[in-house]
């Protein structure tokens, strides 16, 4: 993804779950790596300005 937050679908990455709870944070790439389940598909960790690293689908 080119471009920082730019989504496929439009609009920008949010530090919110849908539900609105706050998504979980990560200081390093490396610990939101290390989160991630080993069942999990397409899931990565994108830089967050406020709050270090989040986990969230990357595109196919």
């Amino acid at each position: 993804m080119s471009g920082g937050n730019a989504r496929r679908s439009g609009g920008t990455r949010t530090c919110y779950n849908k539900n609105g709870s706050p998504k979980s944070a990560y200081a390093t790439k490396k610990q939101a790596e290390r989160a991630i389940p080993a069942t999990s598909v397409r899931l990565a960790p994108y830089e967050c300005p406020k709050h270090g690293w989040h986990l969230g689908h990357r595109r196919r």
